[in-house]
């Protein structure tokens, strides 16, 4: 497995942007060697633009304080990952309606994926995109999201993702397996091409959630979580539960009955498949 990017494989506005064909997304584009965090970036420059240059994308070849869900560290060589946040204002969107964006983002990376690639992708609740490996499934990407909420409506809404492209994390540096597209492939995948793609099916989600179709949204996303209908355990806020992972509810909450019959409405935590 090749470590970093392809020599081809730049990331700049005008090679993103060329022919897109996208509707709404992005607007606008900057993309960085080094920074921080995607997200750090996007939400600074979220003080100076205005809602015609919204959305807006950051790129970045390597983060030096990245991070994932639940506070974890997010390390990547350079250029092996996606690195990307983009950041919107929809101000239409209920906020209670908001985690929409969640499953928005990570439908479309499991499309984008698909589209470029013969991989099936799947999902592991609530928004981790799983590869199959001759060993299972491996994490190949999260999905972070922060957001700003004024008078019963979204200020701003910072969509983050990271994408083991050509690289992933070695077997003990995290609790889950995890896989590379390179890897699940057996060949390069390029970052430039995965990214127009994956531009592509969020323009489309974004669309259709401003069309008011947030149902077939939420079908798109539970349709795809391996998580359902297997016995897992949670490392949930406050403590650990085991059972089994009988449905979604309508606010994406992930419903587990334990062996004792008590039903658990799961809202944040880390699941882990079997127990």
């Amino acid at each position: 497995m090749s470590r970093g990017a392809p020599a081809d494989d730049p990331l700049d506005p005008a090679t993103i942007a060329a022919d897109l064909g996208t509707a709404l997304l992005p607007r606008t584009i900057s993309c960085h060697a080094a920074v921080g965090s995607t997200m750090d970036v996007a939400r600074d420059l979220l003080r100076t633009l205005d809602d015609a240059q919204l959305p807006l994308l950051i790129t970045a070849d390597v983060q030096t304080a990245g991070r994932g869900r639940m506070g974890r560290r997010w390390e990547a060589p350079a250029g092996s990952a996606l690195l990307l946040s983009l950041a919107l204002r929809p101000t239409w969107l209920p906020p209670e309606r908001g985690v929409a964006l969640v499953w928005m983002a990570a439908v479309a990376l499991c499309e984008a994926v698909e589209d470029v690639t013969p991989l099936r992708a799947a999902l592991k609740w609530p928004n981790d995109l799983l590869l199959p490996t001759p060993d299972g499934w491996a994490k190949a990407a999260g999905i972070l999201l922060e957001v700003s909420i004024g008078h019963r409506a979204f200020e701003w809404a910072i969509i983050g993702c990271g994408v083991n492209v050509s690289d992933a994390p070695p077997p003990g540096a995290t609790p889950y397996p995890t896989t590379s597209l390179a890897a699940a492939t057996g060949g390069s995948v390029s970052r430039l091409v995965l990214l127009r793609a994956l531009l592509r099916r969020l323009d489309y989600w974004y669309t259709q959630l401003g069309l008011g179709q947030q149902g077939e949204l939420f079908a798109a996303w539970s349709g795809r979580l391996i998580t359902l209908g297997q016995q897992v355990r949670v490392e949930a806020p406050d403590g650990q539960i085991m059972g089994y992972a009988e449905g979604v509810e309508p606010s994406g909450a992930l419903r587990i009955r334990d062996a004792a019959g008590a039903v658990y409405v799961i809202t944040a935590g880390d699941v882990g498949l079997g127990v």
